[in-house]
């Protein structure tokens, strides 16, 4: 899958530089498309044999969206979603966290909030790209 986003895209949005490497950023812009994706499934936008938007309002939103779940990912220090999932750490009677997954009780759009920031989701919603098959031209 190509990435939704660039580097330079990445630099031009963030807030922050990224901490790391050109090619640990392509990664990361890579798996946030895979997000941005799966966000998107039953959205209707004109797209090439890649699956690419062609509209450029259309692509500077998943581009945006890319970069937001980067850098969300970033602030948190949680790409893979670990702290997330995490439940309570228990060293003899100290007890970290809570006593259940700090999931619990969070609707799906809650945990994916979480695991990707809520800037990306109000991004790709004020486009019109959350919920609704992909044309390709």
């Amino acid at each position: 899958m190509n990435a939704y986003a660039t580097p330079a895209q990445y630099t031009a949005f963030a807030e922050e530089p990224f901490e790391g490497g050109t090619a640990k950023l392509q990664k990361r812009l890579r798996s946030a498309s895979v997000e941005v994706a799966a966000l998107t499934r039953g959205a209707v936008y004109a797209a090439d044999s890649s699956g690419l938007p062609t509209d450029a309002e259309t692509a500077d939103a998943f581009a945006d969206a890319t970069c937001a779940i980067v850098e969300h990912w970033e602030a948190t220090d949680d790409p893979f979603d670990v702290e997330a999932n995490a439940g309570a750490v228990k060293i003899g009677s100290v007890s970290l966290g809570t006593t259940s997954s700090s999931s619990d009780g969070l609707s799906g759009r809650e945990k994916l909030a979480r695991r990707i920031g809520q800037r990306a989701m109000t991004i790709l919603s004020n486009a019109g790209l959350v919920g609704a098959a992909v044309a390709h031209s």
